[in-house]
C-alpha cells in the first residue's frame, strides 16, 4: 500500500512540474486544437456554404469561396485561438477540450 502511495504521490508530483511548461505554450496549443477543429469540420462548413450559393454566378461562386477561405477561416482561427487559450486557461491542469476533440476526430474517424 505505501508503495502505490509513493508511486501516487510521485506522479503527481510529475504532472504539477508539466502543467507550468504547458500554460507557457498554451498559446501554440490553443492554435493547434483550433486548427484541428478547422480540419475536421471544414468539409461541413464548406458544403453548407456551397449549398446556399448554389444557384449563383460561377464568379460569385468563387468571390464567395475566396472570401470564405480568406476571412472566413482566418477569423474563426484568430477568434477561436483566444477564445479555446481562455477556456484552457480557467480549467487549469486539466485538458478537457483535448479528450474532446480526440473524440471528434475518431469520430470522423481522421484518427
Amino acid at each position: 500500500m505505501d508503495v502505490l502511495q509513493g508511486f501516487l504521490q510521485q506522479l503527481i508530483t510529475a504532472l504539477a512540474g508539466t502543467t507550468g511548461w504547458i500554460q507557457s505554450h498554451l498559446s501554440a496549443i490553443s492554435t493547434a486544437i483550433v486548427t484541428t477543429f478547422l480540419v475536421v469540420f471544414g468539409d461541413e462548413f464548406n458544403g453548407f456554404v456551397k449549398k446556399k450559393i448554389r444557384n449563383f454566378n460561377f464568379f460569385i461562386r468563387t468571390a464567395a469561396f475566396v472570401m470564405l477561405c480568406v476571412f472566413g477561416y482566418g477569423l474563426l482561427a484568430t477568434a477561436g485561438t483566444s477564445a479555446i487559450r481562455s477556456l484552457l486557461f480557467c480549467f487549469g491542469g486539466r485538458y478537457l477540450p483535448l479528450v474532446v476533440m480526440g473524440m471528434l476526430a475518431e469520430r470522423k474517424r481522421h484518427l
